[in-house]
């Protein structure tokens, strides 16, 4: 007998056995937490799509948290800023445009909220995280938090997911995605 498949008899031929398919039992949402934090760590730039006054989507560059939280560093007067001052809902894409049609694909599809973080504490892991990933040792380093806010000019975002659908062919040739509710 095979893992995930049940032969029993059918009823109307006792000698006979009907073969049943039970569905891969679904990881839990720990381990799909865990692929999608693996996943992200691979990618650096996300399309923020935003509705304002008009629909608007932007690429940025973004570091994320382990509750999955994602962060982006923009300047105030940006369509995607001014579009989160009036409402706060988003959705994300994140996919490697490099990945070949032929291979497996992964990519994430997400809703939630954004809102600009302005605590100096709140700040500091972000720096450093973006500094690590995304400045490295050729780009501009982002240093006094404290300065940052009070310069005014940009701004850093944080986006709270309620929903993540992540594609992964790989994970999943049948179902393809799995989705995360948060």
């Amino acid at each position: 007998m095979n893992a995930g498949v049940v032969y029993r008899q059918n009823a109307s031929l006792p000698r006979k056995r009907q073969r049943v398919q039970f569905p891969s039992p679904a990881p839990d949402d720990m381990d799909l937490k865990k692929e999608i934090d693996k996943y992200l760590e691979t990618q650096r730039l996300m399309s923020v799509a935003t509705y304002g006054k008009t629909p608007w989507i932007a690429n940025v560059y973004y570091v994320h948290d382990p509750e999955l939280n994602l962060y982006f560093l923009s300047k105030n007067w940006r369509e995607h800023c001014q579009a989160i001052e009036i409402n706060n809902k988003v959705a994300v894409a994140i996919a490697d445009s490099h990945q070949p049609i032929y291979r497996p694909q992964k990519g994430l599809q997400i809703h939630g909220t954004a809102k600009s973080v302005d605590v100096v504490s709140g700040l500091q892991w972000m720096f450093k995280m973006w500094n690590k990933l995304i400045a490295g040792s050729k780009g501009e380093k982002l240093t006094d938090p404290k300065k940052f806010l009070d310069a005014g000019l940009s701004k850093v975002y944080r986006i709270t997911p309620k929903r993540i659908k992540f594609f992964n062919t790989e994970l999943w040739p049948k179902e393809q995605f799995k989705v995360l509710d948060l």
